[in-house]
């Protein structure tokens, strides 16, 4: 009698399990939204809800996306799709156009990026990456030090004090001596570690000042570019995620790419990946949005 008992005790709780089970996997996302520009709906119930960053999109789902409105989604497999037509869409629908193709690394570093920016707000973020930076000193958006993966990076810097200025970048090797001066009328430049004059360095030191006025500088940023052997663990996976996502040229797998390189804390190759987002999609206010909110949770407006 007590075996009987044990076992429809034991068969009731396996019950409730594979039901929770059954339940969540029918609540498991379709889409998430990696970028908002404009004004974007969901169907909640009997109500229009706004369409939220980071926000998970479910199976059954319908989508309304209002005129002059972009909307980048992450598929549950790891495909990305940008939605700029308006109009209104089942979620079911655009789930069948991306494929079922799973794309595991690309899925992992989506997920990753969402993650960071459910606590964010982007007034908040905005707002913050601005008042962080001294207002006497020119501020380049790296950490003090920063290993770098790729042989080019975009470096972009905050002079609060002025405007429309000329700036000199100035890199210095190890031993504090200048070995290159380039004069941009940009508040960025790109940083080629190929270039003949840092080729062979292990260790390069870059700051930028105003030309006119030379009180306004920035601090000293040392920048390590990595050895063959040092990136090989990185390198590897990074082969995977490219072969994964599905157009290298899209601003949504840009983000994708800069959540690789932030989860492998490489920074300054996060950052270039915002610029290239930016550049690929210079009308969408999102991505000079991420950028700011990357800029603000990893503390390099400070």
């Amino acid at each position: 009698m007590k075996i009987k008992k044990l076992f429809l005790n034991v068969s009731l709780i396996l019950g409730l399990i594979l039901s929770a089970n059954t339940l969540l996997c029918a609540q498991d996302y379709v889409f998430q939204v990696l970028a908002i520009d404009g004004e974007a709906l969901y169907m909640k119930g009997d109500h229009w809800q706004a369409v939220e960053l980071g926000q998970s999109l479910m199976a059954n789902d319908i989508v309304r996306v209002e005129r002059n409105t972009y909307l980048g989604l992450a598929h549950q497999n790891g495909a990305t799709l940008s939605l700029r037509k308006e109009g209104t869409y089942e979620i079911d629908h655009l789930s069948s156009k991306v494929g079922n193709q799973k794309r595991n690394v690309a899925s992992k570093y989506a997920n990753l990026y969402v993650k960071s920016l459910k606590n964010a707000s982007n007034k908040t973020v905005t707002a913050s990456a601005e008042r962080g930076i001294d207002q006497n000193r020119v501020k380049i958006f790296l950490p003090n030090s920063v290993d770098v993966f790729n042989d080019e990076v975009i470096l972009r810097w905050k002079n609060m004090s002025t405007i429309d200025e000329k700036y000199e970048v100035k890199l210095k090797n190890m031993f504090n001596e200048v070995i290159a001066v380039e004069e941009v009328q940009d508040t960025k430049t790109v940083l080629n570690f190929k270039d003949e004059k840092i080729a062979k360095e292990r260790m390069i030191i870059v700051s930028v000042n105003s030309t006119e006025f030379k009180d306004q500088q920035s601090n000293d940023y040392g920048m390590k570019h990595l050895t063959p052997e040092e990136a090989a663990p990185i390198a590897q996976e990074l082969k995977e995620l490219k072969l994964e996502i599905t157009d290298e040229q899209s601003a949504l797998d840009k983000l994708i790419l800069a959540s690789f390189y932030e989860q492998n804390n490489l920074l300054a190759d996060a950052l270039t990946n915002y610029e290239y987002a930016i550049s690929l999609a210079p009308e969408v206010e999102a991505f000079r949005v991420a950028y700011n909110q990357f800029i603000f949770r990893n503390g390099l407006a400070n």
